[in-house]
């Protein structure tokens, strides 16, 4: 191996000193472009923006929500984070009411004053919570305030029910008003 780069090394002149013949590079180029290889693909300006923007968009949505959990975890507290038996009660009252309150969403009527009654009464019941809540992170271990936040969310999720329940009539009452009143006598 130590002759060949002796060898490399000592005519290093004579290896430099061929040029390649006429037009070579030339046909290089050609063979490169009919192999494709020396193809550039590039996405058109506007897909590069409209990627800028959805990677924009998604970023400041993402950090948004961080935001706003980080804010409401630090203006509310909660019993759940006292012991996990609590979390497990929160957990299930948070989920059945988000379900029932869904549901409450998802019934169309015409007459919207009621569905607006109900939501109405739960921002007020929130503002309870809330309150609740600044008092529980005062005094952690009040089982009063604890046991108030259970029952806040009982009465809501009865509410929710009753509501639904009654929405649900009214919209069956209506539906089958308008049945018997297309009917031919």
């Amino acid at each position: 191996m130590e002759n060949l780069e002796n060898k490399i090394i000592n005519n290093r002149m004579a290896f430099n000193s061929a040029e390649p013949a006429d037009g070579h590079f030339d046909r290089f180029m050609k063979k490169l472009d009919r192999l494709g290889r020396l193809r550039k693909y590039s996405l058109p300006y506007y897909l590069k923006v409209a990627g800028l923007l959805v990677f924009v968009s998604i970023s400041s949505i993402l950090i948004y929500q961080l935001a706003v959990n980080r804010y409401y975890e630090r203006n509310i507290y909660s019993f759940g984070k006292l012991s996990p038996e609590y979390r497990e009660v929160e957990d299930y009252f948070i989920h059945t009411i988000n379900t029932k309150y869904n549901d409450l969403q998802k019934i169309d009527l015409k007459d919207r004053t009621q569905k607006e009654m109900v939501i109405k009464e739960m921002k007020e019941l929130d503002k309870v919570y809330r309150n609740l809540s600044k008092e529980l992170k005062n005094d952690p271990n009040n089982e009063r305030l604890i046991n108030a936040m259970i029952k806040h969310y009982q009465l809501k999720l009865d509410i929710l029910n009753e509501m639904t329940d009654q929405l649900m009539k009214i919209k069956n009452n209506i539906s089958n008003n308008n049945q018997n009143e297309s009917k031919d006598i």
